[in-house]
């Protein structure tokens, strides 16, 4: 009869792509998660893994075989969930998030997580929102927050906060009060951060979509780093608002409104299907109650 580790093997190898991925998941070496595999094969009696294909790619009985694995694993994680309650066995979430959450309701979450839930570790990993969703997919990491253009469809997810972006640039850059076209914007070079950076994508579809060109100045990752170059008068950029409202409000930037407006980018928790989603669920609400606790307090301050 097959058993729980040969499924798991088999299950991940499938959704991280290789026995490299699965096997790191699985905390087992990749000659373990291979002779895993080949058990479960045998207890099958048919190949789940097409061998004439250039590709590795499941046949016909192995699809079967791993929409019943997912089934039974994801029964598994409600059952482990519920032990995990009532045992409060000590357990480490791998948590990817960007240097906007570190520095907004984050560190409430924190604080909630070790009220609420003690038995539970966080282990953060900042970093931009491409790379959190890679980390995602090749099993490096449990949880993400990012923007929602980030969530794959092999993941579930949850909406936390509805961000406002700005545009900003030196102070006069610009007649005061009256909103600018793309065009316009583009007569100062425009500052992003890296290529794979969710803003900078945003920055480059804006200006594609209107066809007009302009002068990409490449700042940093990190968002204060952004704004520091604008300050300098380098060029203007798009950046959350929430992070700089009282520099603008005292005059060290100047907002710029575009005609066309500005859409909120909406951020999700996202995890994989069929891993952890209790958890990640439940996570998820207190991140999004966190988040809309930050912001209750930023607007009760002014």
């Amino acid at each position: 009869m097959s058993n729980i580790k040969q499924i798991e093997a088999f299950y991940w190898t499938v959704k991280l792509g290789t026995l490299q991925r699965a096997a790191g998941k699985l905390f087992i070496t990749q000659s373990a998660a291979t002779k895993r595999i080949k058990e479960l094969e045998k207890q099958a009696s048919v190949p789940l893994f097409d061998s004439n294909a250039q590709k590795s790619s499941l046949t016909s009985k192995g699809e079967e075989l791993l929409v019943a694995a997912g089934a039974v694993l994801e029964s598994l994680q409600q059952l482990d969930e519920m032990r995990t309650s009532a045992q409060r066995t000590m357990r480490t979430v791998r948590i990817g998030l960007s240097e906007l959450a570190t520095l907004t309701w984050f560190s409430g979450f924190v604080q909630q997580m070790r009220v609420i839930y003690p038995h539970i570790s966080l282990l953060p990993d900042v970093d931009i929102s491409a790379r959190l969703q890679q980390k995602m997919m090749t099993g490096e990491l449990d949880l993400i927050v990012v923007p929602v253009d980030y969530v794959s469809p092999e993941m579930e997810s949850l909406l936390i906060d509805s961000v406002d972006f700005a545009w900003l640039a030196p102070p006069g850059s610009f007649e005061a009060g009256v909103p600018v076209t793309v065009s316009e914007l583009a007569r100062l070079p425009v500052i992003v951060q890296g290529p794979q950076s969710g803003i900078t994508t945003r920055l480059e579809q804006l200006f594609a979509q209107s066809g007009v060109e302009f002068t990409k100045v490449y700042g940093s990752n990190s968002l204060f780093a952004l704004a520091a170059l604008i300050r300098a008068g380098v060029g203007v950029s798009c950046i959350p608002k929430v992070l700089f409202e009282e520099d603008i409000a005292c005059g060290l930037y100047q907002e710029v409104t575009l005609a066309t407006g500005a859409t909120p980018v909406d951020y999700h928790l996202a995890f994989m299907k069929h891993d952890q989603q209790a958890l990640g669920y439940t996570l998820g609400a207190l991140a999004r109650d966190c988040a809309k606790s930050y912001g209750t307090s930023i607007v009760n301050e002014k």
